[in-house]
């Protein structure tokens, strides 16, 4: 959503790459210094690591807050600073989050006001979200989060990564790519898309499924209603894949239901740059591209 504000020629290249490397050092550096912090405070109790270290909510607001209050030197202060950085972290996933909404209600119905749907917006999420500061909100995390946001992302790009390298194709994906910003693709970067992301989160997501084990929370299960809804919620977001497939195919204009399967996987008329010039260059850029022998 936030690239699509990205001025065409705008050096993705350079932010793919920045943003992979400072998510993974980002990551290694809360990994070594979390577990760090718990495996001291295990030791200081003569406990066992898995005592203190709570997984889920329960590791950012019991354990390392535990932890952090048994420093020595101006436990307040890094209180402080961890809990500023949990309510930035909390800021920026909301704007995302809510921002994606925004905007695709901003483009569908351009007379709204963008402020009147930034506040409608913002008021619902607000009052959906009060149902987690409830004496069961926890539980109720628990099971948004496992059947909402946990294997159903895995599928959502795993399909969005196979559309693109796959239906799409590589070759017209990096050819655009290189028209955009002036620089050929490697074989990295066709490897990672035609072959390592799907093929890896696809592997994931069996894993996963295998080694999953009944839902519970602080050792309490959930009760059969509770997962029934989960796996509910989890059917509504997957569900939207084939009911958007259908509808793209039944708006085709092949007379045939396979002659509009084919056609919905084929690019539409208007499809490339919206800028008049700009198509015109890429519709020449394509033609000179396929006349090019290639590598």
């Amino acid at each position: 959503m936030f690239s699509s504000y990205n001025p065409f020629t705008r050096n993705v290249y350079n932010d793919a790459v920045i943003i992979s490397f400072m998510d993974t050092f980002t990551s290694l550096l809360a990994g070594f210094t979390i577990f760090a912090i718990l495996g001291s405070l295990a030791t200081e109790l003569d406990v066992d690591i898995s005592v203190v270290a709570k997984s889920g909510p329960g590791l950012a607001f019991i354990s390392y807050p535990d932890a952090i209050s048994k420093f020595q030197w101006v436990p307040q202060l890094f209180a402080v600073l961890f809990f500023g950085m949990l309510f930035t972290l909390g800021v920026g996933s909301a704007t995302s989050l809510t921002g994606g909404i925004i905007t695709i209600i901003c483009d569908q119905y351009p007379h709204f006001g963008r402020w009147q749907v930034t506040l409608v917006v913002c008021i619902a999420g607000f009052c959906s979200g009060l149902i987690y500061v409830t004496p069961g909100g926890q539980f109720m995390l628990t099971l948004v989060d496992h059947f909402g946001a946990n294997f159903v992302i895995y599928v959502m790009a795993i399909v969005e990564v196979a559309a693109v390298a796959w239906v799409y194709g590589l070759t017209n994906f990096c050819r655009d790519v290189e028209f955009m910003l002036g620089i050929k693709l490697g074989f990295y970067w066709k490897f990672c898309w035609g072959f390592f992301i799907p093929i890896g989160l696809s592997t994931i997501l069996i894993y996963s499924f295998v080694e999953s084990h009944e839902l519970t929370h602080n050792g309490a299960k959930f009760p059969a209603v509770a997962i029934a809804c989960g796996w509910s919620l989890a059917a509504i977001a997957l569900l939207l894949i084939p009911c958007w497939a259908m509808h793209g195919i039944a708006s085709r204009k092949a007379p045939t239901l396979w002659g509009k399967i084919k056609e919905s996987f084929q690019p539409t008329n208007d499809w490339g740059p919206k800028s008049i010039k700009t198509r015109q260059e890429w519709i020449l850029f394509k033609q000179n591209y396929d006349t090019l022998p290639s590598d």
